[in-house]
């Protein structure tokens, strides 16, 4: 039986039990055959659908209490449906052929819900070995770009999706223990034209479903103004400048830069401030990560014998971000309040340890804790897999006791079901979302993991965290410039890391404001649908990723190519604005080159090539022709030049009325227009050969001035 959408059938049961999914009644994963438990009637599996809307639910019910379901592999569930890809049902005719699934793409459940790609036997992801051979949303798409997209409704942390080994495995992950009569999860089947639009659909149903409050784009400092940071990648992770301790190479580095004149916020302090099982030395050439668990939550008499309010008050009392990981079995509190023990893990079985974290928060000046190893937490202790609802239990306790002192929570090493989960979540104000800076992977697959994996937490209107950076060109090399940029476009935190002396000036201006507050999008950048199909990470194709403001006046689109993959060949591409998504223009737009520094009009279906070496990039600014002939790029020294901290814009009879923020600066607006503007704020001066325009106007002491230009 057939069970159709607004936009076709999508799911269809056979009266053997057989399912399958694909578009338009194609058969796109295979027959799915239920597993015992269905098919004994233990548990209900049906299909329920609103034919207004562009998805089905499949059901999974116990109606019986059950125990003993574990199978001994995450990713084999014992109650669920398992596809076949290579049985799947093939037309003869071309069009058939065509309409076949061409690329599949999954979020591991891993560590920064790494996104791998499979062909069209959904077979053969590239997954990190040491995580379950899981992952979702699952989608999966045709040569035209539609896609069909699983993923769960609810139960985050019960689901999963068996990847690899010649089938597709949906359903109660194998961990799971014991559930009670009337466990029920919710898988969604969406379809839809595009990857990023079936994403789109889950992620406001998650979001309307669980009544998500999210905290906005500028709730704590880490949100406002640039940090410094001591985490992997960083200059001062487990390293010390030369002659100097831990503390005292912090307090040089940040007051370098604020005498350098930038506008930090607040400061990181990693884990290398508390004692592990197996505390890391300083100032070592290992370079690794050990996932050793943390033995207390209390910084090292080595590291810093003064504690951290001391170090707090050398650094001028900034916000803290503080650092957080998994814990051992061995540390004291976990005989003090109930834990769930694993070997040598323990994961606090109440949030009463959290409590008592968050307390210390409060102490020390902490406003943002960041909660790092999720997946280990998870992973690591078998009792929060082998019940339903604990996993919830545990983040929406940390969550709860956060609100309750005013902390605020950065996730870090989460997976897709952690990213899913803060939808109940009142207090995450940012999510990592791509592996360590500098670690494991090159520079341009970490900027590809960033702009794919954003495409998730994006839609459930998260702010992603590209973390930390360097600008030093010792280290960086030319990557600086680039790195900035991304953070600057992710909405989240952007997270400075040299060593004293060795930061590049030139970023900070491009930013943020005079005073330190970031100028940011309205949405974090995100890989295509197209793009994130590519594979650019390890494909030779150009990365494309978009985001934009909205304003009165119009969407105001940011579009950055990349050179991501791992080879000095060159890629080649065609930046087609038709495939920008939510970027895609409704009319003319002109094109603002950031490097360049030119701007051309085009129309909405303009396609230009794309040429990069090695790492290399280019970043586009679509500025809206409006009905008076005129443009406005905005203030070209930012990366985001339309960022609703430095200018706002409406669109008025015979030109645009701008709200210029940024108290005490002189700033110079940016705009295209064939004939000469004019303004009688300030001298308006054109280039009649390019069309470009500059307004400067100076913002007084509180905070915004407005100013009219009207076309010429």
């Amino acid at each position: 039986m057939p069970h159709a959408t607004a936009s076709g059938p999508i799911v269809s049961v056979d009266d053997t039990g057989t399912f399958r999914i694909g578009p338009d009644g194609a058969d796109w994963l295979g027959p799915g055959r239920p597993t015992a438990a269905v098919a004994d009637g233990r548990v209900t599996a049906t299909v329920e659908v609103d034919a207004d809307r562009s998805w089905v639910v499949i059901a999974l019910e116990a109606l019986v209490d059950l125990d003993g379901l574990a199978t001994g592999a995450f990713d084999r569930p014992s109650v669920g449906v398992e596809f076949t890809p290579t049985d799947r049902r093939v037309g003869d005719h071309p069009v058939e052929q065509e309409a076949q699934p061409h690329r599949a793409l999954a979020f591991q459940h891993c560590e920064f819900a790494l996104p791998a790609t499979a062909g069209a036997d959904l077979d053969g992801f590239f997954l990190l070995p040491h995580r379950p051979p899981t992952g979702w949303p699952l989608l999966v798409s045709d040569h035209s770009g539609r896609t069909v997209m699983l993923a769960p409704l609810e139960d985050f942390h019960e689901q999963t999706i068996g990847l690899n080994g010649g089938t597709v495995r949906v359903g109660w992950h194998g961990d799971l223990e014991r559930v009670p009569r009337g466990f029920r999860t919710e898988l969604g089947v969406f379809t839809g034209p595009s990857a990023r639009s079936c994403l789109e659909t889950w992620g406001s149903l998650l979001q309307e479903r669980a009544g998500t409050v999210r905290p906005g784009r500028w709730a704590d400092e880490l949100a406002r103004r640039p940090s410094y940071w001591t985490d992997n990648g960083a200059a001062y992770w487990y390293r010390t400048e030369p002659g100097l301790d831990a503390a005292s190479s912090i307090v040089a580095a940040v007051d370098d830069l604020r005498g350098r004149g930038v506008p930090l916020g607040a400061v990181q302090l990693d884990s290398w401030f508390y004692p592990h099982v197996e505390s890391r030395p300083f100032d070592t050439d290992e370079w690794t990560v050990p996932p050793s668990a943390m033995v207390a939550w209390e910084p090292r008499d080595d590291v810093l014998p003064d504690g951290i309010p001391a170090l707090r008050r050398r650094l001028g009392d900034p916000p803290l971000v503080a650092h957080i990981r998994h814990l051992s079995a061995q540390a004291p509190i976990a005989s003090e309040v109930p834990v769930h023990l694993d070997g040598p893990y323990a994961a606090p079985a109440t949030a009463e340890a959290y409590e008592r974290w968050l307390d210390q928060c409060v102490a020390w000046g902490v406003e943002t804790f960041e909660h790092d190893w999720l997946v280990e937490v998870f992973f690591g202790v078998r009792e929060l897999r082998s019940e339903p609802g604990r996993a919830r239990d545990w983040q929406e306790g940390i969550d709860r006791a956060a609100s309750e002192r005013g902390i605020t929570l950065q996730w870090c090493m989460g997976t897709p079901a952690d990213l899913a989960r803060s939808t109940t979540l009142t207090q995450v104000t940012s999510v990592r979302t791509c592996g360590d800076h500098g670690y494991i992977a090159t520079a341009g697959q970490l900027w590809a993991w960033f702009a794919v994996t954003n495409a998730l937490a994006r839609v459930l209107g998260l702010m992603p965290f590209k973390d930390v950076f360097r600008t030093d060109a010792e280290v960086a090399g030319a990557n600086g410039e680039p790195e900035a940029l991304l953070s600057a476009l992710s909405t989240g935190p952007v997270g400075l890391g040299d060593r004293v002396g060795r930061f590049d000036d030139a970023i900070v201006p491009r930013i943020c404001r005079a005073d330190g507050l970031l100028v940011k999008p309205d949405v974090p950048v995100a890989a295509t649908s197209a793009s994130m199909l590519a594979n650019p990470a390890f494909n030779p194709t150009p990365l494309v990723a978009e985001c934009h403001s909205d304003h009165p006046a119009g969407r105001w689109c940011y579009v950055v190519t990349m050179h991501c993959c791992p080879t000095d060949d060159p890629v080649d591409g065609v930046l087609d604005l038709a495939d920008l998504d939510d970027g895609r223009p409704d009319g003319d737009v002109v094109l603002w080159d950031w490097r360049a520094r030119t701007a051309e009009r085009v129309g909405p279906d303009h396609r230009r090539p794309i040429h990069l070496g090695r790492e290399d990039w280019r970043y586009l600014v679509l500025a809206p022709l409006l009905d008076s002939g005129m443009a406005v790029i905005g203030d070209v020294e930012k990366f985001v030049t339309a960022g609703d901290s430095r200018v706002r814009v409406r669109a008025i009879d015979g030109g645009v009325s701008l709200v210029v923020l940024g108290a005490g600066e002189d700033v110079t607006v940016t705009g295209w227009s064939e004939l000469p503007p004019r303004s009688s704020t300030a001298p308006v001066v054109h280039d009649p050969v390019s069309g470009v325009w500059e307004l400067t106007v100076a913002v007084p002491a509180r905070g915004w001035t407005t100013v009219e230009v009207l076309a010429g």
